[in-house]
């Protein structure tokens, strides 16, 4: 029997090995690829709803020093329509491509000891289309109870 023809065979064989073994490998490794963005996005997304809570409950429709009701033109510090919490949850959600849609709520009102809710979505795109996912909206939420 000649060398060379059993190294060739071997050669082959690894390489039909390989062909068999290898889309698997790589659709675990986008996989978990995936899987590690989404996570990303929705720990990130909780983390800016958060922290447009605290602001809202600092900083929010009920500031020492702003009218009740709707504020006069003019007033600094006064965010009865949510702009501001809306600006600081974007800001907190540094890295998640998209448009995030933030909601924030105060119930029953904006005063000491109401709750207010800060509700944001987005909607969550696959980078490797391997596997067709359709889009997927990653939601969050937080309340905190209004102190100033």
């Amino acid at each position: 029997m000649n060398p060379r023809s059993t190294s060739g065979r071997r050669r082959g064989q690894a390489l039909v090995e390989f062909a068999m073994v290898a889309p698997l490998f790589f659709l675990l490794l986008f996989g978990i690829i995936e899987g590690g963005r989404f996570i990303f996005y929705y720990e990130t997304l909780n983390n800016a709803t958060r922290e447009g809570a605290r602001y809202a409950i600092v900083n929010g429709a009920n500031t020492i020093g702003c009218p009740t009701g709707p504020p006069a033109p003019g007033t600094a510090g006064c965010d009865v329509a949510g702009d501001d919490v809306r600006d600081r949850v974007r800001d907190a959600a540094l890295g998640v491509v998209g448009t995030i849609s933030v909601t924030p709520q105060w119930f029953p009102d904006n005063g000491r000891g109401s709750t207010v809710t800060v509700v944001a979505s987005v909607t969550y795109q696959s980078l490797v289309p391997l596997v067709p996912l359709p889009p997927i909206t990653v939601t969050a939420e937080s309340s905190l109870v209004v102190n100033n």
